[in-house]
């Protein structure tokens, strides 16, 4: 009996001593961008899809990272990044926009894209808005009562929008709870919309036929040829930030991008960069 109950003993210890993997919770779920002086700064991957959005709409207008920088302050002073259905008055959305001011219906100004196209609109026109404090550029497009709230996010702006952009390499990330399936038709879709500039292949990883198991598979995102090294770096790390803001949206467990990786379970970018004119996105 003794024998038996050392044997036991012998069985458990492994089990008794082993660390239990940390297994994150919706709740616990949240992106960031590192500003120039170390600071991280935190989002829920909601703020940081609308953050994407509002980045990726600057880039493919052709527009500098400054308006980035400009047009998320905004939306952070007046939304929390979030596309609201209710405001002061009859403001509504990421920028509370008033339909009774000229700015759309209600319908357009709850729309985040048609909304970010008439914030840059906006913006486009008033005078010097690359050069004068981010803070007075909004307070231009917005004309809120309360103009100088806006310099609070002038450190978290630029943070996202030097990640988004592509200046920074490897700038955002995000820490996910494990994926409950995925839709990697919804992504294809709204990835070769959002990025026209590359190309999109799917490749399943198991291709049992035999099996009845839903297996994960990869989509091959290959950079437009022919970019230099700096060109390159910008697209790709673009294209990389745009996948992580969205893979809790669309179940992306994993990213290789120029040499370096992330997944949604550490949530950071590691290895060396070298430039590589493919990105690999594998769903779970």
């Amino acid at each position: 009996m003794f024998a038996v109950i050392v044997l036991v003993g012998v069985m458990l210890l492994p089990r008794l001593f082993t660390p239990k993997q940390y297994v994150r919770s919706a709740d616990d779920t949240y992106c960031a961008a590192i500003s120039s002086d170390g600071t991280r700064h935190t989002l829920s991957p909601e703020q940081a899809g609308n953050a994407a959005l509002i980045a990726n709409i600057a880039v493919n207008r052709g527009l500098p990272d400054h308006a980035v920088t400009v047009a998320i302050a905004t939306a952070m002073q007046e939304s929390r990044l979030t596309n609201l259905d209710h405001g002061d008055l009859d403001s509504l959305g990421l920028f509370q926009q008033r339909p009774s001011q000229g700015w759309g219906t209600a319908e357009q100004v709850s729309d985040p894209t048609y909304a970010t196209n008439i914030f840059y609109d906006h913006l486009m026109q008033v005078p010097d808005w690359q050069t004068i404090p981010v803070e007075d550029a909004a307070q231009e497009v917005q004309r809120s009562g309360y103009p100088d709230l806006y310099a609070n996010w002038d450190s978290m702006a630029h943070a996202w929008a030097s990640a988004l952009t592509g200046e920074v390499n490897a700038g955002v990330t995000c820490a996910l709870e494990p994926t409950n399936g995925s839709d990697e038709n919804g992504l294809i879709t709204a990835a070769t919309a959002a990025l026209p500039n590359v190309s999109i292949t799917k490749d399943p990883i198991n291709d049992d036929k035999h099996s009845n198991a839903t297996t994960d598979s990869t989509l091959t995102v290959a950079l437009p040829a022919g970019l230099s090294d700096t060109d390159q770096q910008r697209v790709c790390w673009q294209t990389a930030s745009w996948f992580v803001a969205h893979a809790r949206e669309y179940g992306i467990d994993s990213l290789t991008a120029n040499g370096m990786s992330w997944n949604r379970t550490d949530g950071i970018w590691t290895g060396e960069e070298s430039i590589q004119n493919t990105i690999i996105a594998t769903l779970g």
